[in-house]
């Protein structure tokens, strides 16, 4: 298994890279946080002394951001042409798969898994009978098993069928990023094919902006310098999750990925994202 960890470059000389083989790095949720080159000088010295790969993230781009990016790339090719690009953007994965040097990588926003927390409860019966108010009105919730049929849909992911996975080896692409959801995962299971499991952050959503903090009707004003402090998280006390505000997006947090790992053979690398108190 493979180790890989996810860093902020915000930190500048400030990184602390934990034992791994690998370095995540880049922004997947917001395009005006993808570095430029001069961020990334600390990380290419770290990443030389230490023999460590790296791999570049990015999320949904713009028209601006794809220009800001593809310039980053044809820099970054000139000191490492066969890096890993995980994108969530159809545009972008066109572009890296016709440079033929770089390693195209489905990241884990496009695969199409369930991410709902509340599917923690998948697979458990509600034990007792609960009476839930809808428009004024008592209803009454009978226990009741979920179908095999829905339990297969929700631990499904909408990309990786078997026709996909055939255009997907057309183009050369055989890793994919995967969430550590609650439920159990399905992949598709072949010689040739990886996925990276993500830990233990799981998105929820992502705003066009940051909210203010956990005020998501009033939008934070944009500046870089200090979205580093751009944090929050509460218990959802009904689940028993923390939910956590990181930059423009929502994520709960999940600690266990043995099960997932167990299921899943090709799962042969862990990406764990930088936790804080």
């Amino acid at each position: 298994m493979e180790i890989a960890y996810m860093v902020d470059l915000r930190k500048g000389n400030k990184l602390e890279i934990p034992p791994c083989k690998r370095i995540y790095f880049g922004h997947e949720t917001c395009e005006k946080l993808l570095p430029v080159w001069d961020d990334c000088q600390p990380l290419m010295d770290i990443s030389f002394k230490q023999n460590l790969e790296l791999t570049f993230i990015t999320p949904f781009l713009t028209d601006r951001g794809f220009e800001k990016t593809t310039k980053f790339l044809e820099q970054l090719k000139t000191v490492k042409p066969t890096i890993e690009i995980v994108t969530s953007d159809w545009g972008l994965l066109n572009w890296v798969v016709n440079q033929k040097s770089l390693i195209p990588v489905i990241g884990r926003f496009q695969i199409g898994q369930q991410l709902d927390f509340r599917l923690m409860r998948l697979g458990k019966a509600d034990r007792e009978e609960r009476t839930i108010m809808v428009d004024g009105k008592f209803f009454r919730l009978l226990p009741k098993e979920q179908t095999m049929a829905l339990k297969d849909h929700l631990s499904s992911c909408t990309l990786l069928k078997e026709n996909t996975m055939e255009m997907f080896a057309q183009l050369s692409i055989n890793r994919f990023e995967v969430s550590n959801t609650f439920q159990s995962v399905q992949l598709v299971n072949k010689e040739g094919l990886h996925y990276s499991l993500h830990v233990p952050y799981v998105p929820l959503t992502i705003f066009r902006s940051c909210p203010d903090n956990l005020n998501f009707k009033e939008k934070r004003s944009c500046n870089i310098n200090r979205c580093l402090n751009n944090r929050s998280k509460w218990l959802n006390e009904t689940y028993g999750c923390d939910i956590y505000c990181i930059d423009n997006a929502l994520y709960y947090s999940n600690t266990c990925f043995y099960g997932h790992t167990k299921s899943n053979p090709g799962i042969d690398r862990l990406v764990f994202h930088e936790t804080f108190n």
